[in-house]
């Protein structure tokens, strides 16, 4: 690995990212049937997004783009991923499982139920 200095930051160069990354999606995403052609989920953007530890702490948080991604930097080891509603009823979103090693990027997708019917 080798650093490149550009006033104000340091790259370094060849160094493989590790971390969290994934997607997150809504679904139903528009109230009444699902017709035909039409998508059933949504990207779920603008989501808070938290990882915990194996002790339930939370160590990193990201929000999702308008794609519904997200990633997070953070060191190898086993986290829980969980999209964050605060005290909201809904959505009501599952959680992930990542284990994540060493110069690698571990994927995980999200479902949110929105709760149209």
């Amino acid at each position: 690995m080798s650093p490149i200095a550009i006033p104000g930051i340091l790259l370094l160069v060849g160094a493989a990212a590790t971390g969290v990354g994934g997607r997150v999606t809504v679904a139903p995403a528009h109230p009444g049937p699902q017709r035909i052609g039409e998508p059933g989920n949504a990207p779920m953007q603008k989501a808070s997004i938290r990882l915990l530890d194996a002790y339930g702490r939370v160590v990193a948080r990201s929000v999702t783009g308008a794609d519904g991604r997200f990633s997070v930097f953070v060191p190898a080891g086993e986290y829980s991923v969980e999209v964050d509603v605060g005290a909201a009823v809904l959505p009501r979103c599952g959680s992930a499982h990542a284990i994540v090693r060493d110069g690698e990027m571990a994927e995980v997708e999200l479902e949110c139920d929105s709760g149209m019917r």
